[in-house]
């Protein structure tokens, strides 16, 4: 069975991680797949995807 988790807010909007440490922590628990999903704002894609692509 796959671990995905779709909706996902990072310190850019109201979560409290970096996009970055948000990719690590899913990727230690065994996440999968991943949407970031900040409220009207898409600035933290890049460093997500970057550090997703990084970890495999």
């Amino acid at each position: 069975m796959k671990n995905i988790d779709l909706h996902n807010h990072s310190r850019i909007s109201d979560g409290l991680l970096t996009p970055r440490a948000l990719v690590e922590l899913a990727v230690a628990n065994g996440v999968t797949g991943l949407a970031l999903t900040d409220h009207d704002n898409l600035a933290g894609l890049d460093e997500a995807q970057s550090v997703a692509t990084q970890l495999g």
